[in-house]
């Protein structure tokens, strides 16, 4: 295979081919990853293990992601970003081939499912960095927001899709999913496979010791003031996001009509969470950078406001939907600025630096709205959530426009 030349402005996405073999390659195995995802602790569930054992899943998936996010970056400027990506997706195949051969045989050990998701998690971080490099190499700047708006959609569209099909096949037999799951790394390592070589350097790239090249996208985030702002700005929203979706879920369900609410206003969220990432090129271009960060937590303010009044669960719902549409635009407004500006020598330890940074906060989201709730009323949580929120608000004042 050759390497791809430089990606012809003008040339709809549609008409893409590198671009095309990515997202759907991912939009498979984004597919596949979210039924196993579900299936995995249900499973666990039915092997008579704990909620303890099955939830302590989701916690080695989020510390696994975040431990590895940096070193990750660092492995996508050092290495061939195809040749990292062929092996995370091989990786994730060997692991869940392993699980549905488990589970074919019969019951499924907790320690096979924790080394299930650690593989798993290192691969994904481990991809991710090298994928969006690849994006950026065969996406005209001109079209990079509509790229990521576009792979924004799959994500969303398989947690639309997924969970229904992942609950029909394992009402059939527990190891479907994940031999479904299997295939669908499968695809996407062929379409990987089949993206041509990245270019060869013009000359080799000067090596400094490993810990300051580790460290080099930390330290261009920090010297940017743009950059450190947006890390602080994120990180925050996405703690209030967190635990906003486990107030819905958790408030929701003491409420009149409990679980059939706490199922609309999620599949309500996720359906505004496809539709944000499906205007994100038509928004970008009409709406400033300041207003792209605002409208959002100000939109979900007023209705949290409503909540508080005594408007109940509609409106509390209604503010994390809001969210949920508009989140997809600040995304990609940052990564499109990211793609654009930061230098191609260090961009995937910059994009990892920046995740770590928003997502650091992340976690504490689902405990906090247990605390909050366990002392205050609903309605009490629905304003201290649009103070939260408003304050947010006010934060992008201090963000500069770049």
């Amino acid at each position: 295979m050759t390497a791809v030349e430089d990606p012809a402005v003008g040339t709809p996405l549609r008409r893409n081919r590198e671009f095309r073999l990515l997202w759907v390659g991912q939009a498979l195995s984004d597919f596949g990853s979210a039924m196993a995802g579900l299936a995995l602790p249900l499973v666990l569930l039915a092997a008579g293990y704990g909620p303890a054992e099955a939830g302590l899943i989701g916690t080695v998936i989020l510390v696994v992601g975040l431990v590895v996010r940096v070193p990750s970056g660092y492995l996508a400027d050092r290495y061939d970003s195809r040749a990292l990506m062929l092996l995370s997706d091989l990786a994730r195949l060997a692991v869940v081939v392993v699980a549905t051969a488990w589970l074919l045989a019969g019951r499924l050990p907790l320690w096979v499912a924790l080394i299930v998701v650690v593989v798993s998690a290192v691969a994904v971080e481990a991809f991710r960095p090298a994928q969006n490099k690849v994006v950026r190499r065969v996406v005209p700047a001109d079209q990079l927001g509509h790229a990521v708006s576009l792979n924004q959609a799959r994500m969303y569209g398989a947690s639309i899709a997924a969970p229904a099909v992942a609950g029909v096949l394992i009402a059939v037999s527990p190891w479907i999913p994940f031999a479904a799951n299997a295939l669908t790394f499968a695809v996407s390592a062929w379409c990987v496979f089949l993206l041509a070589r990245s270019p060869a350097p013009a000359s080799a790239p000067v090596r400094e010791k490993f810990w300051p090249e580790v460290m080099a996208g930390w330290r261009y985030v920090v010297r940017d003031r743009f950059l450190r702002m947006s890390s602080v700005y994120f990180a925050l929203l996405n703690l209030v996001f967190s635990a906003l979706s486990y107030a819905v879920i958790l408030g929701a369900a003491g409420q009149p009509g409990g679980a059939a609410a706490v199922g609309v206003a999620m599949s309500t969220a996720a359906l505004a969470g496809l539709a944000g990432s499906l205007v994100v090129p038509y928004a970008a271009r009409r709406l400033s950078l300041r207003a792209v960060l605002m409208v959002g937590p100000v939109l979900a303010t007023a209705l949290l406001v409503v909540a508080w009044s005594g408007g109940g669960t509609i409106p509390f719902a209604a503010a994390f939907s809001a969210l949920c549409l508009l989140t997809p635009l600040i995304g990609a407004v940052l990564a499109t600025i990211m793609a654009k500006a930061v230098p191609e020598e260090i961009y995937g330890r910059v994009t990892a630096a920046s995740g770590f940074a928003a997502q650091i906060l992340q976690p504490l989201g689902p405990l906090a709205a247990g605390v909050v709730l366990a002392h205050l009323s609903f309605a009490a949580t629905a304003g201290l959530f649009a103070v939260c929120l408003g304050a947010l608000a006010l934060l992008t004042l201090l963000v500069p426009t770049h």
